[in-house]
């Protein structure tokens, strides 16, 4: 979400969150990976990597969590666009927690389409996980999907780029964020195949609740600043008209 607070465009390095989403990611696939291979039959059963599915359920893992990571991120940025958290944080270190949400949400939906390439449940290619609606399995609400990762990774980059772009350009371009969000949830529910379950139903429900939420707050907020900035452009066009003179004038006059 756009940010409120100009803050100095500095150059930053890639976070620890991004590294640690990394790694976790590598070492799961290689740890499922190395297991799908052990001839130990309780280990294989435990971990149910007899069945075809052992992919399929890591990817659907994956999703999830990158889905309520999105969420996360969602939610925050319209909180701190909205100046909740002014009164108990420091503003500094919500748009730093912010960014590293959306990092993770970034993380895990890497995990979740790389996961797809070796799943053998439901097989994807390289190009149907890369270009929107080539997919065989419900291939409009994958294809959705597909969209929602891009945008999420223009969202994210961003923040690496604030030295070479404006705040207004920021912000633009911060709002897709939104759309990011509505899509993953729309990519959830109609292409995830947990989404029938009444605990995953009521997560999409509450989630998408919450957002509404706090969009329709963070436009209340925009539209009351905007009545203000008006309403306070019309009383200095009045005292102009009047030939009066503002007070802050007046005293930098006596001063002179």
């Amino acid at each position: 979400m756009p940010e409120s607070v100009v803050r100095p465009a500095v150059k930053k390095p890639m976070p620890q969150a991004l590294t640690t989403v990394l790694i976790l990611a590598v070492v799961l696939a290689a740890l499922t990976f190395g297991l799908s291979y052990v001839q130990l039959g309780s280990i294989r059963a435990l971990f149910a990597l007899d069945s075809v599915q052992t992919w399929w359920y890591v990817t659907r893992a994956a999703g999830l969590l990158g889905y309520l990571m999105i969420w996360l991120s969602t939610l925050w940025g319209l909180a701190v666009s909205s100046k909740i958290f002014d009164p108990w944080l420091e503003r500094l270190f919500t748009f730093d927690f912010h960014e590293h949400l959306s990092l993770l949400g970034l993380g895990f939906v890497t995990l979740h389409v790389v996961v797809l390439l070796l799943d053998k449940f439901q097989p994807f290619s390289l190009l149907q996980v890369l270009i929107p609606f080539l997919s065989a399995y419900r291939p409009f609400w994958v294809g959705i999907g597909v969209i929602t990762f891009y945008l999420s990774l223009l969202v994210t980059v961003t923040f690496y780029m604030r030295s070479r772009i404006s705040q207004k350009t920021f912000r633009t371009i911060h709002y897709l964020s939104l759309a990011a969000y509505l899509g993953a949830t729309l990519h959830g529910l109609f292409s995830g195949t947990d989404s029938p379950l009444m605990a995953v139903g009521f997560m999409y429900l509450v989630t998408f609740l919450s957002i509404i939420f706090l969009c329709t707050y963070w436009l209340y907020l925009l539209w009351a600043r905007k009545v203000e900035e008006k309403a306070q452009a019309r009383k200095l066009a009045q005292q102009k008209r009047r030939g009066k003179t503002p007070q802050h004038q007046t005293i930098s006059r006596i001063h002179s």
